[in-house]
């Protein structure tokens, strides 16, 4: 039996929060890859999502330490590390599922455009679903929800769209 205490909202921000982010990150990767999916090799695919998956877990790091410094006046001690550490090592957790598809591609089980077009649908239900559960969980009026929800959906493709720019 798990006796450990269950973490605190305030716990759970930093967590969710790198998980989106990593998610559209892996998405945007996703996508410019799928513009060009005839010339990928399935292994750089892979390689690349995890590479950026990692490269924004650790600037999270980074920026938690900093603002923790800025905000404290001095470093984060070691519970509060390892905390920071865990937060954003889950960011890899993210990628988890796309990155084995992509794999099925490499084994040639699966074409690498259906790969990626299904990475893609994952990590697009991942974000779907983090908005929907955090919407709805609120204590907002059911009126209000859906407008956040759509609004949310909105801002979700116009990321999607400005980040498909960055990476044309």
């Amino acid at each position: 039996m798990d006796t450990s205490p269950r973490p605190s909202p305030a716990q759970l921000v930093p967590y969710l929060k790198e998980r989106v982010h990593v998610t559209f990150i892996g998405l945007a990767v996703l996508l410019a890859l799928s513009t060009h999916a005839a010339d990928v090799d399935p292994l750089t695919a892979a390689g690349s999502l995890l590479v950026a998956a990692l490269g924004a877990g650790l600037a999270g790091l980074v920026s938690e330490v900093i603002a923790h410094l800025a905000v404290h006046t001095h470093l984060p001690d070691s519970a509060e590390l390892r905390y920071l550490v865990r937060v954003s090592a889950g960011a890899l957790a993210t990628v988890a599922l796309p990155v084995v598809v992509l794999l099925l591609a490499v084994a040639g089980l699966v074409p690498i455009e259906i790969a990626l077009g299904i990475a893609i649908w994952v990590m697009a239900l991942t974000l779907g679903a983090v908005g929907y559960i955090a919407v709805f969980r609120s204590r907002l009026a059911w009126w209000t929800k859906l407008a956040v929800f759509a609004a949310l959906l909105l801002l979700g493709l116009l990321v999607i769209g400005v980040q498909l720019l960055a990476h044309g």
